[in-house]
């Protein structure tokens, strides 16, 4: 019987996804953007697999999916202020997502549910206690140990680059690029973060006043305030470009 990946011809087909009794539909190649993922994987042969009602179902949270399911489509992982910290966590981790994959917008709700000291703890490890793992490993993530290339033990040029890519942004310490990347990444998250602190304060905002001429006689004119409105600080659009 044949495997019918998501990888196959019909990767433009549209797939549907019952979650906690919400049906989501979407397309296959929607759900390998995010490979080494629950969804990157799915198979007609899986246990949640309905060959009648040609959907998968998963026992889990709708109100989360939808916002992991909008991360596959857009690249932007958002935190739903409606479910606390440690619900979204474990729903992060059923379907292969990490936390720290979470928009810098959205930090600050995410995590106030720690402490501080928490807080700081994961800015600080960002899972910087990863050991490197296997060429073997990385193969059984992506999917590839029953690639026939692989089999054959000829792996594709391109795929051992994939598996360099992932490698430097999923293990912070794999190599000394993948360390440089992390503390640049933990560095422009803190950055943002202080930058929409610093957004909601009066002294980085300016006032703009438009004025009117008034004419008091022939001879004598005045300008008269009519209009007053309030934008941010020009550099801190310098620093969301960035």
């Amino acid at each position: 019987m044949a495997v019918n990946l998501l990888g196959s011809s019909d990767i433009d087909a549209r797939i549907i996804l019952n979650v906690g009794g919400t049906r989501f539909e979407t397309l296959k190649s929607t759900l390998k953007k995010l490979p080494a993922t629950r969804l990157s994987k799915l198979t007609e042969q899986l246990s949640y697999y309905d060959p009648i009602l040609n959907e998968y179902f998963f026992d889990r949270h709708p109100g989360v999916f939808s916002q992991i399911l909008n991360y596959y489509r857009t690249g932007k992982l958002h935190y739903p202020t409606n479910v606390c910290g440690p619900l979204f966590e474990d729903e992060l981790s059923y379907w292969g997502l990490q936390r720290e994959e979470v928009e810098p917008c959205c930090w600050m709700t995410y995590t106030k549910h720690r402490s501080t000291a928490e807080t700081l703890s994961i800015l600080d490890s960002l899972e910087l206690d990863t050991v490197r793992s296997s060429q073997q490993e990385i193969i059984k993530k992506f999917g590839w140990d029953d690639d026939f290339d692989y089999i054959q033990g000829r792996l594709p040029k391109y795929k051992k680059i994939m598996m360099i890519i992932w490698q430097i942004f999923e293990e912070p310490r794999s190599s000394t690029i993948a360390k440089v990347i992390t503390v640049v990444s933990i560095f422009f998250i803190l950055v943002s973060i202080l930058s929409f602190v610093l957004q909601t304060l009066s002294m980085f905002r300016i006032t703009d006043i438009d004025f009117v001429t008034v004419y008091i006689n022939k001879t004598t004119t005045d300008r008269t305030p009519t209009l007053s409105r309030q934008h941010v600080h020009p550099s801190f659009d310098i620093v969301e470009w960035i």
